[in-house]
C-alpha cells in the first residue's frame, strides 16, 4: 500500500467537446486559485492500480502552456493520473516546474523519475534511442517532456525525431506528453494529437511522417580548401587514417575523432558493399563544427525511410550503419540527387 494523490475537487466534464477516440488520460481538474498557498492534493492510502492503458496504443500529445498556472492544470493531473495507474513516469522539465510539480504532489514526487530537459534534450538521436529503450521495457510507461534547444538547426532536428516517435513507438503501451512554451505550431504538425484545457484533441495540422520533407535544402559546394580522397575497397583503411588525421589537424579531440572514423567507416562500407564500389571523403571546417563528407557516386541513393533513425530490428544482420553513424555524431544529413547519394556527418569542434 502506498501513498496516492487524488484531486480534492471533482471535475465536471459538462460542455466538453466529444472526443474521436477514447482519451488515454482520465480527465482531472485542479482547484480554481492554483496560486493559493496551501495543499491542492490530499494524500490517502490506496493499493496501487492498474487502469486500461495496458490494451491502449502508444499516445502522442502536444501540451502548449503559457503560464504556470496553465502548466499545473495540464501536467499534474497527467501524472496524477499515471501515478494512479501504476505506470513507470519519466518526468522531465525546467527546474522550475520541476520544483512547481513537486511541491504540489509531495510525497508521491519520488515515485516519478524527474530530469532537468537540459540535462535529458542533448543529443536528439540518442534521446530517442534512449526513450524507445526506457518505453519497451517493464510495462506500460508515460513521459511527460519539455524539450529544450538552443538554435534553429537543434528545433528543425527535433521536428524531425519528434515526428519518428509516432513511428519508433507506435508498437508500445503508453504516451509521451510533449510540453511546449506557446506558440508550438510545428509541434501540432508532428503530434497526432494535443491537450489543453477543455480536454484531449485530434490535430487538424498534423502531417505523417512519411509525408514530410527530409532532405535539407540543397547542399553548399564544400569550399576549394576542403581535403578530398577517394576510396575504393582497397583503401578504406587508408580512408580511415585520412578522416583521423584531418579531424586532428582541423581541431577535434582525440574521442570526437574516434567517434567520426567510426561514422564515416560504417558510411564507406555501405558505399563499397552496396553502392558503386568506391567513392569520395570531404572535410573541413564550417564555423564550429568539422564536416565529413561521403559521397557514393552510383549508389542508387538512400533506399530506407528515415535513415539512421529507426533502430534495426534486434534480430537484423544489417542495416546499422547508419544507425550506429547517427549516434555518434552531432548531426548527420543525408542527401540522394539521381543516383547520388551524399552523407555530411559534423562534429563540433
Amino acid at each position: 500500500m502506498r501513498l496516492q494523490p487524488v484531486i480534492t475537487q471533482p471535475f465536471s466534464p459538462q460542455g466538453l467537446p466529444s472526443r474521436e477516440v477514447p482519451g488515454v488520460f482520465g480527465l482531472l481538474s485542479l482547484p480554481d486559485a492554483l496560486s493559493r498557498r496551501g495543499p491542492l492534493v490530499t494524500f490517502i492510502p490506496v493499493q496501487a492500480q492498474r487502469g486500461s492503458r495496458g490494451a491502449v496504443a502508444f499516445t502522442h500529445l502536444a501540451v502548449p502552456y503559457g503560464t504556470s498556472e496553465e502548466y499545473l492544470r495540464l501536467v499534474l493531473p497527467a501524472l496524477i493520473d499515471g501515478l494512479r495507474r501504476g505506470d513507470r513516469i519519466l518526468y522531465v522539465a525546467p527546474e522550475e516546474n520541476l520544483d512547481l510539480v513537486r511541491a504540489h504532489l509531495g510525497p508521491d514526487a519520488s515515485r516519478i523519475r524527474s530530469i532537468r530537459s537540459q540535462d535529458w534534450y542533448g543529443h536528439p538521436a540518442r534521446v530517442l534511442a534512449e526513450y524507445f529503450d526506457y518505453a519497451r521495457r517493464g510495462g506500460p510507461s508515460l513521459l511527460v517532456g519539455e524539450p529544450v534547444w538552443q538554435t534553429a538547426r537543434d528545433a528543425a532536428e527535433w521536428a524531425r525525431i519528434e515526428a519518428i516517435v509516432n513511428i519508433v513507438c507506435a508498437s508500445l503501451r503508453g504516451a509521451a506528453l510533449c510540453v511546449y512554451r506557446r506558440p508550438a505550431e510545428e509541434a501540432l504538425r508532428t503530434h497526432p494529437r494535443y491537450l489543453d484545457t477543455a480536454g484531449e484533441h485530434r490535430s487538424g495540422r498534423y502531417v505523417p511522417p512519411q509525408r514530410m520533407n527530409w532532405e535539407p535544402p540543397p547542399f553548399p559546394a564544400a569550399p576549394e580548401s576542403a581535403r578530398v580522397m577517394e576510396f575504393d575497397l582497397a583503401t578504406v583503411r587508408n580512408m580511415r587514417s585520412f578522416v583521423r588525421a584531418t579531424a586532428t589537424e582541423l581541431g577535434l579531440d582525440d574521442d570526437a575523432a574516434d567517434s567520426l572514423v567510426l561514422a564515416a567507416a560504417e558510411i564507406a562500407a555501405n558505399a563499397v558493399e552496396h553502392g558503386a564500389g568506391h567513392g569520395t571523403v570531404t572535410m573541413w571546417r564550417s564555423g564550429p563544427d568539422l564536416v565529413c563528407e561521403i559521397t557514393n557516386p552510383d549508389g542508387g541513393g538512400i533506399e530506407v525511410e528515415f535513415p539512421g533513425y529507426i533502430p534495426p530490428e534486434q534480430e537484423s544482420l544489417r542495416g546499422y550503419g547508419l544507425w550506429i553513424s547517427r549516434q555518434l555524431c552531432d548531426l548527420m544529413e543525408v542527401q540522394t540527387t539521381g543516383r547520388e547519394s551524399r552523407i555530411r556527418l559534423h562534429m563540433s569542434v
